[in-house]
């Protein structure tokens, strides 16, 4: 039996060596060639490593073709059908339908790629940062064996977990991968249109404007054609955010106008939270301060999704900030300290930073130092420059105020530091 492929699988995954495993069935030569797929051993060898690992031997399906066609139509259709739809609850009912029936086929390469459309499915459903972290790491070792669609599967869910641990310097760094092999790959136009999505949402993450849009449109193209609305409306979300962030203001509320339009004629509420925050962004960048709190409440309001209203509580924090208001500062940051422990969601933790810091800077104290310290460090070692260089620079004026000049200028050299790097200038004659 061609088995080689489940037995090692397993084994990475339960941590195991193979010198435990071959222990009294085989020995540890044997088992790597077993696992190399480069012997086929006898039944009874592979029920005792099955039973060993604890596989369920009556999953396992014997060469038939016709089978294995069967079942890599039914996942290729329900990839198609989760990634093009995007709706997290549709996700996890069907990743938890492709967990219960798992069967484990001698077909390599169709056993590799229900791995990696499985951990898809649980990355973009929310699932356990540390268990996806484990299972990328694991499918790792198994890689050098993967075909040119089973890498980028495998790059672009490495991808999709950088940006969702807010890391967005390997995410692009992995979807620049993915763009290298585009080419030797025939993906159909759904994937073309999704992957040009998640570009355009990471170079806006990382204010490459021009580019992002061209991807945007790119998709936006292919989900109009086709009448998938809610992905319509999350690629005029994405342009009215880089129309924003290059100060096309006008631009930018015509986006979120058509958005809040597909969100009336389509009934789509929690969209229109989302649509009603940006709109508050908008509001706030333009300095209508009291407009964007009207639009941030509107959000929560609309949103139905226990996490989702953590960075309008955010956006909230800060408007009341710049308005010096310090007892709405506090009550907004109470409530999403509140939210950011009652989800106990480790891709929110730079959420818990920022109310942190603001609850302190609108203390009777003041700004903690080992308060901002903290969230500096936790922000560089996810490579997020932007709130090192924001947060050194609060650090800076809250030592100026009390008179540590030093300090300050320390401070002040590190926020122009990271500022460079988050802008990626090297040198100053570059500005």
């Amino acid at each position: 039996m061609k088995v080689g492929h489940l037995i090692r699988a397993e084994r990475i995954r339960q941590e195991m060596k193979q010198l435990v495993l071959a222990k009294g069935i085989c020995t540890p030569s044997y088992l790597s060639k077993i696992e190399r797929n480069l012997i086929f051993p006898s039944e009874d060898i592979v029920t005792l490593l099955f039973n060993r690992l604890g596989i369920d031997s009556s999953k396992l399906q014997k060469n038939n073709q016709q089978t294995e066609i069967d079942f890599e139509k039914m996942i290729e259709a329900t990839y198609k059908e989760v990634i093009t739809n995007r709706d997290e609850s549709f996700t996890k009912q069907k990743l938890e339908y492709l967990e219960q029936h798992s069967p484990l086929f001698e077909n390599r390469t169709l056993y590799y790629t229900y791995l990696l459309i499985v951990l898809r499915f649980r990355i973009i459903s929310g699932g356990n940062l540390d268990e996806i972290k484990k299972g990328i790491k694991d499918l790792e070792e198994l890689s050098k064996e993967f075909n040119p669609r089973q890498t980028y599967l495998y790059k672009v869910n490495k991808a999709i977990y950088n940006y969702s641990t807010e890391n967005r310097n390997k995410s692009i760094e992995y979807l620049e991968d993915v763009l290298l092999l585009v080419d030797d790959i025939a993906l159909e136009a759904w994937e073309k249109a999704e992957l040009n999505y998640m570009i355009g949402v990471v170079y806006t993450a990382d204010s490459r404007i021009f580019t992002s849009i061209e991807y945007t449109r790119r998709a936006l193209e292919y989900f109009r054609e086709n009448f998938l609305m809610k992905r319509v409306l999350e690629c005029y979300i994405l342009i009215g955010i880089t129309r924003k962030k290059s100060e096309q203001f006008q631009e930018a509320l015509e986006s979120y106008l058509k958005a809040m339009q597909i969100c009336d004629e389509f009934n789509l509420r929690r969209e229109k939270g989302i649509v009603y925050h940006n709109l508050g962004s908008l509001s706030s960048i333009m300095g209508n301060k009291e407009e964007a709190i009207a639009y941030y409440k509107q959000s929560i309001a609309y949103k139905t999704d226990e996490n989702d209203p953590i960075i309008s509580i955010l956006c909230l924090v800060i408007e009341y900030s710049k308005m010096n208001n310090k007892a709405l500062v506090k009550v907004w940051c109470d409530e999403g300290t509140s939210l950011f422990l009652k989800l106990k969601d480790k891709s929110l933790t730079s959420y818990y930073h920022h109310f942190n810091i603001f609850e302190s800077l609108h203390s009777e104290r003041g700004l903690s130092e080992s308060i901002t310290e903290e969230a500096i460090e936790y922000f560089k070692k996810v490579q997020d420059y932007r709130y090192v260089h924001k947060y050194y620079l609060a650090l800076a004026e809250w030592h100026f105020s009390n008179r540590k000049y030093k300090l300050s200028s320390i401070c002040y050299q590190e926020a122009n530091k990271y500022e460079n790097i988050f802008r990626k200038i090297k040198k100053w004659e570059d500005l």
